[in-house]
């Protein structure tokens, strides 16, 4: 079974000195990961995150976030550096134990994050190019084709009354992550007909509703609907989330990479094109460079004018930073031809030179809200564009990295949360916020050829 892909391949890799040295590290890192059973016992060590009083635990087995779904995409990259050294047989071994949980457990989720979405994408890692489990992959797609039709149904119903929540639409856990795996197994007959209806009904999400005598965009997040409690008390009127990770520049970067890989509407070109506008009309421009805020509150939108405190401590992170949001304006560039977007995006990226010593704010080492992912998206940046000073960044971020690496931990680096006035440290092996994730942008950037796993980051 092939499966398509969209933009990007070009790719810079490193050379000289460094590269030894992060060839170095790597090698330290990835033997920790050969045992499957010994990275989950590990994993059932660390206390679970405790987010408003409730324990969530930081590892499942199938999940691509945190579990062997995940680690399958870090060992497809090693088998694609190093093809003679064993790391597809490693990864067979991960996909045994996926299998295994499948068989006793079921799947009960479509996510790219924790479902089957993301162990499409695992499984895919894996294939050698489309060579290897093509009839485990053909079963699973099955499933998915199925189990989509029947959510996007469910999305389309709610959002028609006004009932969006972030983790319908969104990357994480959301239509727009399904909606990446739907774009790259789009040469499936069935993958077609759902990447319309999923289209169908991002346009929807895209349009506008009342609220108070107002018209407002309708992907407007009710404060009943935000994730935390105090998300809740900050926005009494709910607000808008610009986020690649949670927020539109998901389906943003969705509907552009779409355009990319040619698989178009007008209507879906006219949400593009209002998606873009409206998040390029909140940046604002300073001596720290281009920025975006997290969120943008229904007050903000109804005086038209952001409140100081909304970007106050810029954010160079995935998730919710300026990378994420610059990346999907400037992939809405391309698609659409626009070079206005593209300049956008682009200088956003190459202002991250002026908050480079304090990192964007960043303390940790891992992909979602660490250093690892601002070193990630500007090296895709910088392959895309060639833009001198994106390599200059990228160089830099290298260096953050190795030096964050602590040969003391279970696996190589740290994850840190700001909890209770304080950064504490977390050892985690998965791909979200574990070494697994900081290992594929390390391993990527020794490869000779442009890497795909950060699909899984809409950034491609």
């Amino acid at each position: 079974m092939k499966a398509a892909s969209a933009v990007s391949t070009q790719w810079i890799p490193l050379s000289g000195e460094v590269r030894k040295q992060v060839a170095q590290v790597l090698q330290a890192i990835v033997q920790r990961y050969k045992d499957p059973d010994q990275v989950r016992a590990q994993m059932k060590q660390v206390p679970g995150q405790v987010i408003e009083g409730k324990q969530v635990a930081r590892w499942s087995d199938t999940s691509f976030s945190g579990g062997f779904t995940g680690i399958c995409v870090l060992m497809g990259q090693l088998d694609q550096l190093y093809p003679d050294n064993g790391w597809d047989m490693v990864g067979h071994s991960y996909l045994q134990k996926i299998q295994q949980v499948i068989e006793q457990q079921g799947i009960h989720t479509l996510s790219l994050y924790s479902g089957l979405a993301g162990i499409l994408l695992g499984v895919r890692a894996l294939s050698r190019k489309n060579t290897r489990y093509q009839g485990m992959l053909d079963t699973l797609a099955s499933w998915f084709e199925e189990a989509v039709l029947n959510y996007v149904e469910i999305c389309k119903n709610q959002w028609k009354e006004g009932q969006l929540r972030i983790s319908q639409y969104d990357t994480i856990e959301g239509l727009t992550g399904i909606a990446r795996v739907v774009l790259a197994f789009s040469d499936r007959p069935q993958m077609k007909i759902i990447w319309q209806r999923i289209v169908e009904v991002f346009h929807i999400f895209c349009g506008e509703k009342d609220y108070q005598g107002h018209r407002i965009p309708a992907w407007h997040i009710l404060s009943a609907n935000q994730f935390l409690e105090h998300e809740k008390v900050q926005y009494p009127n709910g607000n808008f989330n610009l986020g690649l990770s949670h927020g539109i520049s998901g389906p943003l970067a969705f509907l552009s990479l779409s355009q990319l890989q040619g698989m178009t509407t007008e209507a879906m070109r006219a949400d593009l094109r209002r998606l873009t506008e409206w998040i390029c009309r909140w940046r604002v421009s300073g001596e720290a460079g281009t920025l975006w805020p997290g969120r943008v509150a229904v007050e903000e939108v109804l005086q038209g004018e952001l409140h100081p405190s909304s970007i106050r401590d810029p954010w160079d992170s995935w998730c919710y930073g300026v990378p994420g949001i610059a990346r999907s304006i400037w992939l809405a560039g391309q698609a659409m031809h626009n070079q206005e977007w593209s300049a956008i995006g682009l200088q956003a990226y190459v202002d991250i030179e002026n908050r480079i010593q304090t990192m964007g704010g960043l303390t940790a080492s891992t992909l979602c809200h660490g250093i690892g992912g601002l070193l990630h998206m500007v090296q895709r940046m910088y392959s895309d564009t060639g833009h001198v000073k994106l390599g200059a960044i990228r160089d830099e971020l290298v260096v953050a990295v190795l030096d964050k690496y602590a040969a003391e931990s279970k696996f190589g680096y740290y994850d840190e949360y700001f909890v209770n006035g304080k950064y504490e440290q977390v050892d985690e092996a998965g791909f979200l916020t574990g070494t697994a994730g900081v290992a594929l942008v390390l391993a990527s950037l020794l490869c000779e050829e442009s890497p795909d796993w950060d699909m899984a980051l809409l950034i491609r």
